[in-house]
């Protein structure tokens, strides 16, 4: 096996691991800011503060996690 190959095969795997971590460092990134927005909406609950985390779970959450399913 010469060195080119046996580097063309390293990058490879790499890439694989850096675009499977992408994605699960973007769907981490927004579950912890749902948790956060989770957090302020029961501590004073207010209709805006649900609506906004109703909207954020529709549009951020629900995508990403199905997103990340069908990768």
């Amino acid at each position: 096996m010469t060195r080119a190959q046996w580097q063309a095969g390293v990058m490879g795997s790499l890439n694989v691991v850096v675009a499977i971590l992408a994605v699960r460092l973007i769907l981490l990134v927004a579950v912890v800011g749902s948790i956060a927005l989770t957090w302020e909406a029961v501590a004073a609950p207010d209709p805006w503060r649900l609506a906004a985390l109703g909207i954020y779970a529709a549009v951020v959450c629900v995508p990403l996690v199905w997103l990340s399913a069908h990768r």
